[in-house]
């Protein structure tokens, strides 16, 4: 993990692609994106259906390694709220049975109907943007806003490139001072790719979070 500092705050970037407060024990994670693999599978297009478990796995796993108090989703906690069944809802219930912690959600662009299945879900639905800390929470971030704001949506990645290889990575990016972007929880996701001349990057490789001020990353 790597430290973090934003908005007068002090944060833990976690390999796990979660955003850790020790100072007061809340969790973030953006863009989990339930059911983005059953609607895939439903069109014909082959997802496993282990990496939605593996999100939510991993999702319980860094709640337990934090001794989190509170998890706040910022935004796009379901893909298309409209492919969601009663088997999915039973599955997805089941599993955050085990997360005995106040959660909160900030509904994204792809579920903004999804307000009674996160309620289902034990989620408090907040505001866009919400404020914590003098941080503002939010789903979308926001060039011309005053406040410092936490988002997601984006999904960022970056790039690394030699002259017979490339590896693209998700990371946490500050694009200027007001903007923490957090990379999509799912690992079933792109985005776009940010460079280290404009942003500060802390890519997430394998187990680790690095500092793109202390590499070289084209």
């Amino acid at each position: 993990m790597h430290e973090i500092y934003f908005g007068k705050q002090r944060f833990l970037g976690r390999p796990d692609r979660t955003l850790f407060h020790p100072s007061s024990g809340t969790l973030f994670l953006s863009d989990l994106h339930l059911g983005k693999g059953h609607l895939f599978r439903c069109e014909g297009i082959p997802i496993p259906k282990e990496l939605e478990a593996q999100d939510l796995n991993r999702l319980i796993l860094a709640l337990q390694a934090t001794k989190a108090k509170s998890f706040w989703v910022l935004g796009d906690l379901f893909h298309h709220p409209g492919s969601i069944t009663s088997k999915l809802m039973s599955k997805w219930h089941h599993a955050f049975e085990k997360i005995d912690v106040q959660r909160s959600v900030i509904l994204g662009n792809h579920d903004r109907s999804a307000q009674q299945f996160a309620s289902n879900l034990g989620f408090s639905i907040q505001p866009e943007p919400s404020l914590w800390y003098g941080i503002e929470l939010a789903h979308h971030p926001d060039r011309s806003g005053e406040l410092p704001r936490i988002a997601g949506h984006v999904h960022p990645q970056v790039e690394f490139r030699n002259a017979t290889d490339h590896l693209v990575c998700p990371c946490f990016a500050i694009p200027n001072e007001r903007c923490l972007l957090l990379p999509a929880f799912t690992e079933f996701s792109g985005g776009p790719r940010f460079s280290a001349k404009t942003a500060q990057l802390f890519p997430i490789i394998d187990k680790d979070v690095l500092d793109s001020r202390q590499m070289t990353i084209k």
